[in-house]
């Protein structure tokens, strides 16, 4: 008896189960809605809902096949972002180019300036292994622009951009972003080193090395290392003693007699206490522009930017150019580009489009005004609000600037330079000794 009851409740479970898995497969084969959780309830279908906001044009939902996406790679500063100033101008001018090309989305790639996993770095890698993952378009340091020109990865924009932009480039801008005769970079913000000087220890600005030697008063000049080479003040000061031209001719960059005035001026200065033993520790005008403002130099080389962005903490100062042993040296002008990479030329016409509005020099003004560096265009400059009190200063500094020496052997020279300097302004050796020595360790 006990055991017939045992069977019957077995049997019973098996039932239980069996009706349970039934259950369970029916109701997996209905299209039920899911269960909410408590604390979500549904919206009716006749509640109206808030428009959504437009989505910043970066990387995110694929755009539909009659787009066409233009694939910028940048940096963050170069990026639409409500994060940053810079970001949300981008962000008007990107809304402004949709608004014109209304088949087209841009669509931003952000990388670091430089080094490894930077612009330069990934057009290289990726050219090598990858080509048709490479952008349309790129931001570009106009020292690393070379490069790429070199490697084939950007395209030639004489013929693509309007003449009357590439006339307006200031002569340096122009001469940056060409290699063998075509432009393949248009600088777009620029950035140069000039002196600025204490109005009440100064009544002028020296213009030569004679007027800074003679007014024995300090004199902030950067001359430590960057990254081991040579900063950009002593080259500034080389090129306007020497007679390189810079033509391609193949003529020796470094000339034995020019050199050692340049390293007699440096040792001259610090002998008569005019340039501060620390010099050696500034390696960036960004330090030397701290010690002007805490006092100690009635002359300090900075860059334009920083001045600019920070000038209202020094308002007994006044910017002036570089003296050297002649008068005013041009300055070496730096900056950033637009640069082609696709070959595709409804592709090239449409980035093209960008690069000019991007250009327009209303646009230009703005930008620059607001990140506090210069514009490369002659007409933007005219327009810079933020700079109408130094504005024919700037514009003489643009016009006489010039990019820095392209040399096959650039590293080397730079490095045998910077120990040149070095063993000058610690005493080590005769700045005669010390030229022979660049020149035969530049080879």
């Amino acid at each position: 008896m006990a055991m017939g009851e045992g069977n019957r409740a077995r049997w019973l479970i098996i039932a239980a189960l069996m009706l349970w898995g039934a259950l369970a497969l029916l109701l997996s084969g209905c299209d039920l809605p899911s269960p909410l959780p408590p604390s979500v309830t549904r919206v009716p279908t006749n509640t109206p809902t808030a428009p959504r906001p437009t989505p910043l044009p970066t990387e995110g939902t694929p755009p539909s096949p009659s787009v066409i996406t233009l694939t910028i790679w940048t940096t963050d500063v170069f990026s639409p972002t409500q994060v940053i100033t810079s970001g949300r101008l981008v962000i008007q001018q990107v809304t402004a180019f949709q608004e014109s090309h209304p088949q087209v989305r841009l669509r931003f790639i952000r990388k670091k300036p430089y080094g490894k996993g930077g612009i330069l770095d990934y057009l290289l890698t990726t050219g090598a292994v990858v080509p048709d993952l490479l952008p349309d378009l790129v931001t570009i340091d106009g020292d690393e622009l070379g490069t790429a020109v070199q490697m084939g990865l950007v395209q030639p924009l004489d013929a693509l951009l309007p003449p009357d932009l590439i006339a307006d480039l200031y002569p340096f801008a122009s001469e940056a972003g060409t290699f063998d005769g075509h432009l393949y970079g248009l600088l777009f913000q620029a950035d140069l080193d000039h002196t600025v000087y204490d109005t009440r220890k100064l009544s002028s600005p020296p213009a030569t090395w004679s007027d800074v030697l003679s007014a024995s008063l300090p004199y902030l000049l950067p001359a430590g290392s960057q990254a081991g080479l040579v900063h950009d003040s002593f080259l500034t000061q080389y090129l306007a003693v020497s007679q390189w031209s810079g033509d391609g001719s193949g003529e020796p960059f470094l000339d034995q007699e020019s050199l050692i005035e340049v390293l007699r001026f440096y040792r001259d200065g610090v002998t008569a206490g005019i340039f501060p033993p620390k010099m050696l520790e500034y390696h960036s005008t960004d330090q030397t522009w701290r010690d002007f403002l805490a006092g100690q130099g009635a002359l300090a080389q900075v860059s334009a930017h920083r001045y600019l962005v920070e000038r209202n903490r020094a308002p007994d100062s006044a910017p002036a150019a570089i003296p050297s042993r002649d008068g005013p040296a041009a300055p070496i002008g730096r900056g950033w580009a637009w640069a082609l990479v696709t070959s595709d030329p409804t592709r090239q016409s449409l980035a093209v489009d960008w690069m000019v509005q991007w250009m327009d020099p209303e646009w230009n003004a703005a930008w620059n005004g607001t990140t506090g560096y210069l514009p490369t265009r002659q007409s933007a400059l005219a327009m810079s609000e933020e700079i109408d009190d130094s504005r024919s200063f700037i514009h003489q500094q643009l016009l006489t600037a010039q990019p820095r020496p392209r040399l096959p052997n650039y590293a080397r020279v730079a490095a045998a330079l910077q120990k040149a300097v070095e063993a000058v302004i610690t005493g080590t050796i005769t700045p005669e000794e010390a030229a022979a020595q660049a020149i035969e360790e530049a080879q």
